[in-house]
């Protein structure tokens, strides 16, 4: 049940729902989720996606072995391609819990370079951006770098934290010009609701 993997969150051990931010959320909701956006940095350019249960599943069955379909099963990560092949990848299971209550996603300074050095080991992975295409059609395949970043409003806390280390990496080590970047904010809340719910 992916609400098994939700709450072992950091580092996979269990977290004060509450004070990491935990909301009660009932399926997609398109105006809270448009709250959300609004609060998010006025230049920041992204095309936002919905996620249902059958595509997050598609992308998790994507991975090679148990181990990477566990990876791929989370509920916030970050997937950096640079043409069609996965270069950086980021999970909430590797995060340090910080002492405001949040997840620390540039804990060894990943977010320093752009784009940034990979959390998740990504030896055997075979992940590639028109895969995900394949699940996500609105992608669009013609950028140079293209960053997918999961998100709930389940964990808005963490969730805000997460996007923010995306536009600050994009914004200090970005590339000033003559590379394409496109970046896709895709929310889980449907899953993570039948999650709750026993549906999953």
């Amino acid at each position: 049940m992916l609400f098994g993997l939700l709450l072992p969150f950091t580092g996979c051990n269990t977290l004060m729902p509450m004070l990491f931010g935990f909301r009660e959320i009932n399926g997609y909701d398109a105006v809270q989720c448009e709250k959300f956006y609004k609060k998010l940095p006025k230049d920041f350019a992204f095309t936002p996606l919905v996620c249902d249960e059958k595509q997050f599943r598609q992308v998790s069955e994507l991975g090679a072995d148990s181990m990477q379909m566990k990876d791929l099963y989370q509920p916030l990560k970050i997937m950096y391609f640079h043409g069609d092949s996965l270069v950086s990848f980021h999970i909430n299971c590797y995060c340090p819990p910080t002492l405001g209550f949040n997840l620390n996603w540039n804990y060894d300074h990943q977010f320093d370079v752009f784009p940034p050095a990979t959390t998740v080991p990504l030896e055997g992975y075979t992940v590639t951006r028109t895969q995900m295409q394949s699940v996500f059609p609105e992608i669009n395949g013609e950028a140079e770098c293209t960053v997918l970043v999961y998100w709930t409003n389940m964990l808005y806390k963490i969730s805000r934290s997460e996007i923010k280390t995306v536009y600050r990496n994009l914004k200090r080590f970005g590339p000033s010009t003559g590379s394409r970047v496109e970046i896709y904010l895709i929310n889980n809340d449907i899953t993570m609701t039948k999650s709750l719910n026993g549906e999953l």
